[in-house]
């Protein structure tokens, strides 16, 4: 039978008052869902700690500010100041370069090395010890106490830009050249510390998922979930065999150390520091360290000049090695005082 019109017309103002409480009632629904997803996705991240773990087949370990590192060491000449090649992640190893830039031992040397934490080092259940202060701190020590070179060449990739940027900025004095390769701003972009810190587990497990257990564990998990991903930032991703045997991936050590970026783009220190700059980036490659990181950060600093590898992703070292040897090669050859330049 069909509704009277007077009763469709009372019943229509108790929908539209009733509207409100229902929208509030799913907001506050949603809240709690997305607080509660917060608090689980926080306690997964946040419960993994450094494994206290030894220095792994590092033949005999060099210690530096209490930890043993594994450090490597290609070409003897001590002409011209050595490369320090520092890998990324954080987290991740030496290993990632494979034997790419053995190429520059026929020049000058060369020292790997894998960093706290990362790779083969040393690594110990002290999470104060895993900032970015403290690899800064960690670099400067192996080029004082190791390497033993009143200046060097730092060469980074990928999160080990934003690591040679501020050895650069405190220790400018001990740097000669530097040489970026699909490198990340100094603070990665990340300038909130509360967001990060509370609810960047959150957003990262929407990408990453959760931490599968602790540990090596972990550090496995991980390392799928990296690879993973990795292969979508090749050039070509049926080269993925070039991404084998590039090392594992530690989990603890990169959480840790990616929160401690968080702050200043330090944009102002950085547009002080004239020191010969080579900024390489992949025309594959993503945003945040690719092309438009590239040309921002060369916007900053004073001397420096971006270079694209238009046949490769994160990689050029790995995907375009014949080009990346003699655009590196000039580049660390080159006089900076030459007039023209």
């Amino acid at each position: 039978m069909p509704i009277p019109p007077a009763a469709t017309s009372a019943a229509r103002p108790n929908t539209v008052r009733r509207l409100p409480r229902v929208l509030a009632t799913v907001v506050v629904g949603l809240s709690l869902a997305a607080t509660g997803y917060a608090v689980v996705a926080y306690r997964a991240y946040h419960r993994v700690r450094p494994a206290d773990r030894p220095c792994l087949d590092c033949g005999t370990p060099v210690t530096v500010n209490g930890y043993q590192l594994l450090v490597r060491e290609v070409g003897s000449d001590t002409t011209r100041p050595p490369v320090i090649a520092v890998h990324g992640g954080p987290g991740h190893s030496s290993l990632s370069f494979r034997q790419s830039l053995d190429f520059l031992g026929t020049q000058r040397r060369l020292v790997y090395y894998d960093q706290r934490g990362s790779g083969n080092s040393q690594s110990k259940d002290r999470l104060q010890d895993f900032v970015i202060d403290s690899l800064v701190e960690e670099l400067e020590a192996l080029r004082r106490d190791v390497v033993k070179a009143d200046k060097v060449v730092l060469l980074g990739h990928s999160f080990g830009s934003a690591l040679v940027q501020r050895y650069a900025l405190r220790y400018a004095s001990h740097v000669d050249k530097l040489v970026i390769v699909g490198g990340i701003r100094l603070n990665n972009g990340m300038t909130n510390r509360f967001v990060w810190r509370w609810l960047g587990p959150a957003l990262l497990s929407t990408a990453l998922g959760f931490p599968q257990g602790t540990g090596d564990d972990a550090d496995r998990w991980f390392t799928t979930s990296d690879t993973a991903g990795d292969l979508a930032r090749l050039f070509d991703s049926k080269k993925g065999a070039l991404l084998d045997s590039t090392g594992t991936v530690r989990f603890a050590t990169w959480h840790a150390i990616s929160l401690s970026l968080v702050g200043d783009a330090q944009e102002d220190a950085l547009r002080r520091l004239d020191i010969p700059t080579l900024v390489l980036y992949g025309a594959a490659d993503t945003d945040y360290t690719g092309e438009p990181t590239a040309k921002a950060m060369c916007a900053v600093l004073p001397s420096c000049t971006p270079v694209a590898f238009l046949q490769s992703g994160h990689w050029p070292f790995l995907e375009e090695p014949v080009r990346f040897q003699q655009v590196v090669g000039d580049f660390l050859t080159e006089d900076p005082s030459r007039p023209g330049r």
